[in-house]
């Protein structure tokens, strides 16, 4: 007769790995999936913020920075990762000119900070500079700047299509704004009718209003004088129209863009390794810190909760019940679980015995 096969008893030690290990992938399954919502909530908030997608564009270049060394907080330097949010009318974006007027400032300097692609070169990276002027070509080789009209007098001064000297912000060929630049302390002039003559004439071109741009920091590599500025700081190879912004620039977030730029370096531009000059020093620093930080983030807080868990909390634990306990009305009994501090071996009561 046959031997009947006695099954593999268990022992308590294997059924508590066995529960450790189903344990430990629930735990697993359930941190990826916390991690999962969070992203999705984050992008979504940003998608809802910036009404863009991407809502992030990388600064390739330091046309926007406030000095060649060092990078800024507040400030668009190489590197920088960008928000983008959607401007599609004139009313959502504010002028250099509106925003002097007003005292409402960007990325330390007045106006808003535009992201537009470069008309009939739609493959090309888009641009990242400050709108200074809007400009509404008159058919001829003048121009008018309505938010001229905001400045003091003191601060401007315009030329009429007769050479003459004028104050009204209609029908000028150029006009002199004293005090631009981040540092307020450039005088600058900038020719209208170049831009009315080619948003006029050239068919390419004929267009309608649009926006003078510059770069912040293009500004005083170009003004080498500064009062007057001895070269065009302005940009001249584009005049993009309202349908040719992606949006404004509205907030942040520095260094980590030069990951990008070393996985795809910009053409002719930072950064063919990593400490590249064409990224400040200290963003290169900055962006080292952080991923430290980052990496190390789960170790530390594993080990903050360890020791809360190992040390911080059998001290805290059986003082907070002793407080509960003292705050019992009179002749209340505690509940069960302040019975810790007791013996359980410490019986005063009689025994059930034979």
């Amino acid at each position: 007769m046959a031997k009947r096969k006695k099954p593999k008893q268990k022992f308590p030690r294997d059924e508590e790995e066995e529960k450790e290990d189903k344990g430990g992938w629930k735990a697993w399954a359930r941190d990826i999936a916390v991690a999962v919502i969070i992203m999705v909530v984050i992008l979504g908030g940003i998608w809802v913020y910036t009404q863009q997608w991407p809502p992030l564009v990388v600064v390739e270049s330091s046309s926007m920075q406030h000095g060649d060394t060092s990078s800024n907080l507040g400030v668009i330097d190489t590197g920088d990762l960008v928000l983008v949010q959607t401007a599609p009318t004139r009313t959502d974006v504010v002028t250099y000119l509106q925003g002097r007027a007003s005292g409402y400032t960007t990325y330390g300097e007045y106006g808003d900070v535009i992201i537009f692609r470069i008309y009939n070169l739609p493959g090309e990276t888009p641009i990242i500079h400050r709108a200074i002027l809007y400009v509404i070509p008159n058919g001829t080789d003048a121009a008018n700047v309505p938010d001229l009209a905001g400045l003091p007098l003191s601060d401007w001064q315009g030329t009429d299509r007769n050479g003459q000297p004028t104050n009204s912000p209609y029908g000028l060929t150029s006009v002199w704004i004293r005090g631009m630049g981040y540092n307020r302390d450039l005088n600058i002039t900038f020719d209208l009718s170049y831009f009315a003559r080619v948003m006029s004439v050239e068919p390419l071109y004929r267009r309608g209003a649009g926006y003078i741009t510059m770069g912040d920091n293009n500004a005083y590599h170009r003004c080498q004088v500064k009062d007057p500025c001895s070269s065009i700081p302005y940009d001249t190879s584009w005049f993009p129209i309202q349908s040719d912004i992606i949006g404004h620039a509205r907030g942040e977030i520095p260094w980590f863009g030069l990951i990008k730029l070393l996985l795809s370096p910009a053409p002719g531009g930072c950064c063919q390794s990593w400490g590249d000059p064409g990224a400040p020093r200290n963003s290169w620093d900055s962006l080292a810190i952080g991923l430290v930080v980052i990496i190390a983030s789960p170790f530390l807080i594993e080990a903050a909760a360890w020791a809360w868990s190992s040390y911080a909390w059998p001290w805290v634990k059986p003082r907070l019940h002793r407080g509960k306990k003292e705050a019992l009305p009179d002749g209340k009994e505690p509940p069960k679980d302040y019975a810790e501090d007791e013996d359980p071996d410490d019986s005063t009561g009689g025994s059930s015995g034979p």
